[in-house]
């Protein structure tokens, strides 16, 4: 680090300058990989809060609270020192030529974007993780939580929900006002902590997929709804919570200490006589008791830490509806996922595992394999599909791959197949050898290859529009004292001479 005020504020000043051009590059970057966008996004992220760190370094320099900045002043001026301006002047400037000669390959390094582009990954910023489910943002994996819902018992033995496959649950886990509010009070603490742990995933889950986005605007717009439609009673499924517990509580045959309400008499009158029911009700006439102690001590009553664990369980269900509602195009790519491996052999989905492993590292760095790998047989030299294995002969005599189209103005280029030679007309090269003609490159020109052809047609293209042009001096017509039409030249010419 340079000794001078000044040189250091100058070198943080372009510091950041080649940061926000890192940015720039990885902005322009992810419309060149776009599969890549949610790591660049990563990158600007952490480039940001680098640009932010050094600007606030640069301010403290400025300000100037530790006196450093006046003491250097003071020296520029001529106070201390030899106590002349052009020498402590010319005494500085020399120590600054020095300092970069020592440095000259550290600066030059850190004076590039690829260094910062690098750097955006180094201590103490991380690469975000995706699990293989997620394939780097794009699905959601939901399979810890469709594992917590089957282990809701209570809701699987009272055949109010018919529970089906991973596809079901993707569908229709954010219907929570199809859970009655009873099993939901039995389950507990088990339900809340399968709300918890999936509003978490949510949550993580947005953050890793948009680390430029402010997760606090959402948390604070869920509590302001939340809030609103609790005191209006518009919560779905918590609507009429009272009327419903009320409801169950004062059937006959419910019984206060199991929680339970029986289908008929003989079985809610046995149930007294059983193990269970007594052991719950002597615990339920310690709760009374507490209760009691609890009243005349003053404090909170049971009734409200009750409403406040429903609340708790509806504002979970709310916040975990918005969430969905913004990963709403991750949710859809992944039922489609899941419904295209259904309808697949093991086989096929092995295969597509194994080319999404590939995809995953092609930004590690490659390691000498052990094992050479036996090349492809392909002896027509057929194009390679999507799976790395040479297209289908029928399908490439289909497509006419083996017919060759050459375009002149794009520099004499092959182009294999009818339609990758139509869809070139509108590309970058075919553009640009047009813009080197100065020729727009319009419907006129489609199908032309030749740069003659193409300028014969620019110059015919021209004379039709020149004709076709409105001329007043041939076309405005005129009429004379006789009644005789005369155009505007003629007219003109014969009234200068005065004929007319």
């Amino acid at each position: 680090m340079s000794s001078t005020y000044l040189e250091q504020v100058r070198s943080a000043f372009s510091q950041i300058e080649v940061i926000e051009k890192t940015i720039v590059f990885c902005m322009q970057s992810k419309q060149v990989i776009p599969n890549q966008s949610v790591l660049l996004d990563h990158r600007i992220h952490n480039l940001i809060q680098m640009a932010q760190k050094t600007a606030a370094d640069a301010l403290i320099l400025i300000d100037g609270a530790d006196g450093w900045k006046k003491e250097e002043m003071n020296y520029l001026q001529g106070v201390g020192g030899s106590g002349d301006v052009w020498e402590n002047f010319y005494e500085r400037f020399k120590e600054i030529k020095d300092y970069h000669k020592r440095v000259t390959n550290v600066q030059t390094m850190q004076n590039k974007v690829e260094f910062y582009y690098e750097q955006a990954f180094a201590p103490p910023f991380k690469e975000p993780y995706f699990s293989g489910e997620e394939h780097h943002g794009r699905f959601l994996d939901m399979h810890a939580s469709y594992k917590e819902f089957l282990n809701l018992k209570k809701l699987k033995e009272s055949n109010k929900i018919k529970i089906g496959d991973y596809l079901w649950y993707l569908q229709n886990f954010q219907n929570f006002h199809d859970i009655p509010l009873y099993i939901k009070e039995k389950e507990g603490s088990k339900y809340k902590r399968y709300l918890i742990n999936m509003l978490e995933y949510l949550r993580s889950f947005y953050q890793r997929v948009n680390p430029l986005q402010d997760v606090s605007k959402i948390e604070q717009k869920i509590d302001i709804d939340f809030q609103t439609q609790w005191e209006n009673g518009q919560v779905k499924g918590w609507e009429h919570r009272k009327e419903e517990t009320e409801e169950i509580r004062g059937h006959p045959h419910y019984c206060e200490a199991c929680q339970k309400k029986y289908q008929n008499e003989n079985t809610f009158v046995n149930h007294f006589d059983g193990k269970k029911h007594k052991a719950l009700a002597k615990l339920k006439e310690k709760q009374i008791e507490q209760v009691i102690q609890t009243i005349n001590q003053q404090e909170q009553p049971k009734e409200d830490n009750e409403g406040q664990k429903k609340k708790k369980m509806a504002y979970l269900e709310v916040a975990i509806l918005q969430y969905k509602d913004t990963l709403q195009q991750q949710l859809n790519d992944t039922m489609n996922l899941v419904r295209k491996k259904q309808s697949r052999r093991y086989e096929e989905n092995e295969d597509e595992e194994a080319v999404q492993v590939q995809d995953q590292q092609l930004d590690q760095p490659e390691e000498a394999s052990s094992e050479d790998e036996s090349p492809i047989y392909n002896p027509k030299n057929l194009p390679l599909g999507w799976d790395g294995r040479p297209i289908p002969y029928w399908l490439y005599k289909l497509h006419g791959l083996g017919v060759e189209y050459k375009c002149e103005i794009c520099g004499n280029t092959s182009y294999w197949g009818r339609k990758a030679f139509e869809d070139h007309f509108q590309g970058w090269r075919h553009s640009y050898g047009m813009r080197c003609l100065r020729i727009p490159n319009t419907l006129h020109f489609k199908e032309i290859t030749k740069i003659q052809d193409a300028i014969s047609l620019y110059k015919k293209i021209q004379q039709d529009q020149e004709r076709s042009k409105f001329r007043p001096e041939y076309e405005e017509e005129y009429e004379d004292t006789d009644g005789n039409l005369l155009n505007k030249k003629t007219y003109y010419d014969l009234k200068k001479q005065g004929l007319l």
